[in-house]
């Protein structure tokens, strides 16, 4: 699921709850280098992913050396982007990642262990999100290192001057072109959104498993506190309705049992 939230006490609930994985959001979101390393601290186990805000080496390093399992690089172009973003994931001589892991290796304890294995433990996902990296998709899925292609069907839709209409057809047919050759090669796809509960929707949970895309967050935490919330308002609303629907039925009962006593 996705995490934008900085309270750590939530990323400890959220780390007890037996999650495969979770997305922590710093592309849109006020999170600090601190917070989000307190973050990655209190969901303890769990494997952690970071949405970085761009492809930049030196950010992409730090939030590594924090203990994060990889990264998602947002609003990748082309195919020498993607290698871009693998190489600042991979300690030479594979990429350019300097050498200095604090969380990942015991805070030196491992050091060795963990260098031995980060290049092939390490995830690196990028975020297929405009028509230019629709485009040059062949040659991005062809990028060495490169472990998932994440659909970002809101800029997408942005990048094809279709925004706010990011269900139109134009933009579900583009990601079946994604999708579909994505599946040749083997490239897993995960989905940007979690899915719509109206099962006629192209981000329902039947749609975006149609479409291939086999990495779904099933929730975000901004998420799931608005909707409980209102699903909770409108339980309250719903029940207090009754209780006056019952409440004016017996008034109106009562007033008639007296007017015919008075009759009588």
């Amino acid at each position: 699921m996705w995490m934008s939230l900085s309270d750590p006490t939530v990323a400890e609930m959220l780390g007890q709850v037996g999650l495969d994985w979770v997305a922590i959001d710093t592309e849109h979101v006020a999170l600090d280098l601190q917070s989000l390393q307190n973050l990655l601290i209190a969901l303890g186990d769990t494997p952690t992913i970071v949405r970085v805000p761009g492809n930049d080496p030196l950010r992409i390093k730090r939030v590594l050396d924090m203990g994060a399992a990889g990264v998602i690089v947002p609003h990748i172009q082309s195919a020498e982007e993607a290698r871009l973003a693998v190489a600042a994931c991979k300690y030479p001589p594979v990429g350019i990642r300097g050498t200095g892991p604090r969380r990942p290796s015991r805070y030196g304890l491992d050091e060795k262990a963990y260098l031995a294995k980060a290049n092939d433990a390490t995830i690196v996902a990028i975020m297929i999100e405009t028509v230019e990296a629709v485009a040059d998709f062949d040659a991005i899925l062809n990028a060495p290192g490169l472990d998932a292609c994440m659909i970002g069907a809101v800029d997408l839709s942005a990048s094809m001057g279709l925004l706010p209409d990011f269900d139109d057809p134009r933009v579900t047919a583009t990601i079946d072109h994604v999708a579909a050759k994505a599946r040749v090669v083997g490239m897993p796809l995960m989905s940007g959104r979690a899915p719509d509960a109206d099962e006629s929707s192209p981000f329902s949970w039947k749609n975006l498993l149609k479409q291939g895309l086999r990495v779904i967050p099933i929730a975000s935490d901004e998420g799931l506190i608005l909707s409980g919330a209102r699903q909770m308002l409108e339980t309250f609303q719903a029940a207090s309705e009754e209780e006056t629907l019952i409440s004016s039925g017996a008034r109106k009962t009562l007033e008639s049992f007296r007017a015919a006593s008075e009759g009588e």
